[in-house]
């Protein structure tokens, strides 16, 4: 039986998915909750494939401080704001938009919320 991803994580700034082959270093720093266990081509994950989580804090000890991405514009995309939160520690949806990340963000208290457009 062997273990695969149910979505994508990021781990020092390298995004790792189902189908990949994730270093053994890296794969000992991502939580149980985003592996499954692949038997008969069936996936069966500790909470299902909806919740996926992050790895922690780099190994160095950084990613509490990292800055957040921007919300429009360059740099803005969902990658960006995905491992914003994966540095942060803060897991979303699998399908989550780039939308739902910022809310995310403001909700964990890692971003002032924007101001309602007049």
């Amino acid at each position: 039986m062997s273990r695969r991803l149910i979505a994508y994580v990021h781990v020092d700034g390298q995004a790792y998915g189902p189908g990949d082959d994730v270093p053994a270093e890296v794969a000992e720093r991502i939580g149980a909750h985003a592996w499954a266990d692949d038997t008969d081509g069936e996936l069966i994950g500790e909470h299902g494939p909806e919740t996926v989580g992050f790895a922690g804090p780099r190994a160095d000890g950084s990613g509490g401080d990292v800055e957040a991405p921007p919300r429009s514009g360059r740099g803005s995309g969902i990658d960006a704001w995905r491992s914003f939160l994966a540095d942060h520690e803060v897991g979303v949806d699998a399908d989550a938009s780039r939308e739902d990340m910022i809310a995310a963000a403001e909700q964990a208290g890692l971003v002032e919320p924007e101001p309602p457009k007049e």
